[in-house]
């Protein structure tokens, strides 16, 4: 399952506050500060450049003791952060705003900080904010930054969310966290794609095509996209729309093992529709159609359809390749499926004493056992024996 990476935070979130930092650690002076508390200030601004930040910390306590300043809390909370104290730095970011709601570094340090602990509604909220009222260019433009950032960060987290969700086999929940990607980055290709695999898994399959193509109308190049589609198709029994998306899938991908899962693909819904064909009596296409499926994988399921195929048009010696070729590729199909249809192959060309044989260690297969006795009854009465012994 295609997981997503949330970018980083910390170097982002120190520089861009520590850049606008710098204007307020300076000396107390340029707006009214009660005399004892900016020594302290002050005092905390020389801790700050040396890097000594509980100093700092314990001067800026003193000083808030003193009188409380939105510029101090915003140093205190520069100090907590420096300090590696995220979410006490945030708390005095907030209580510089409390005094000075329209104070632009709090806003923003606060904005990143929300950013870092996951706090995406926060962050935007107060990014949105710098960017209404900054007059500085450069403001402006890094708190919207900041805003596309959260938003694609939150994206990102609903996602993994939904992944989880899915691995709990929690589809409705996955789907609503899939939407709320969506609803945040409406070209998110790789969520559409995700909430069609959480629907079809719940047999929503109109649901799941729907998101599927939602998927490929963003990316046209998404082959695990094409072969879901071709895995529903065939399961609408919609065989040419399956072969179709599975075809694409092969022409959009260089991933060697992607492919041979295609193929893998476009067997099965070959063998599905070779198989209808034979249930309908259309020999001919079923023919053409496990050909196609043995071209494929060389399944030997494919050489098993195409023995029978032959079979029902007399064509009998090719019936034997086939079969030849089933037990050359053997996986899925059972020795005792190969001994079966070889005996009806014999019994056919008139050749009881083979079929005899073939239909003797078909029946020690559960799945051929009675039919395989009625066949050795058959032709021990054609012989003028008594039956054979169940």
């Amino acid at each position: 399952m295609m997981k997503k990476v949330l970018f980083v935070l910390n170097i982002l979130f120190i520089f861009s506050i520590s850049a606008y930092a710098q204007q307020d650690t300076t000396k107390a002076g340029q707006q009214s500060m009660d005399p004892q508390a900016a020594k302290y200030y002050n005092k905390a601004v020389e801790n700050m450049k040396a890097g000594n930040y509980p100093e700092a910390i314990t001067s800026l306590d003193s000083s808030l003791q003193v009188a409380k300043d939105y510029r101090t809390y915003f140093l205190k909370g520069q100090a907590l952060l420096k300090s590696g104290n995220l979410q006490d730095a945030r708390t005095n970011f907030l209580s510089s705003i409390a005094i000075d709601s329209t104070y632009e570094q709090s806003l923003y340090a606060l904005a990143n900080a929300d950013l870092a602990l996951k706090n995406y509604d926060e962050a935007i909220y107060y990014y949105k904010k710098v960017a209404a009222t900054t007059s500085t260019p450069k403001m402006k433009s890094d708190a919207e930054s900041g805003i596309a950032f959260a938003q694609q960060n939150q994206a990102i987290e609903f996602y993994n969310k939904g992944n989880e969700l899915q691995k709990a086999n929690k589809f409705d929940e996955a789907v609503k966290s899939y939407d709320q990607a969506l609803a945040i980055d409406p070209k998110d290709y790789k969520s559409y794609y995700q909430k069609g695999i959480a629907l079809s898994r719940q047999d929503k399959n109109d649901d799941a095509i729907k998101a599927f193509n939602q998927a490929l109308a963003v990316n046209d190049s998404l082959a695990p996209a094409y072969i879901a589609l071709g895995g529903i198709m065939t399961s609408k029994k919609d065989y040419e729309g399956a072969l179709k998306n599975y075809e694409k899938a092969l022409t959009v991908t260089n991933n060697e093992n992607l492919k041979t899962g295609i193929q893998e693909g476009i067997t099965r819904t070959y063998l599905v529709l070779g198989n209808q064909y034979i249930k309908d009596r259309k020999y001919d296409k079923a023919i053409e159609t496990f050909k196609k499926a043995a071209d494929a994988t060389n399944s030997d399921q494919a050489y098993l359809g195409l023995a029978k195929a032959y079979i029902d048009r007399k064509q009998y010696n090719d019936a034997l390749t086939a079969l030849q070729n089933a037990d050359k590729n053997k996986k899925t199909v059972t020795a005792g499926a190969i001994s079966f249809y070889t005996g009806v192959v014999n019994y056919e060309k008139g050749e009881k004493a083979k079929a005899l044989d073939s239909f003797k260690a078909a029946s020690q297969d559960a799945t051929y056992k009675k039919a395989s006795q009625s066949y050795i009854t058959r032709i021990n009465a054609e012989k003028g024996q008594a039956p054979a012994k169940k």
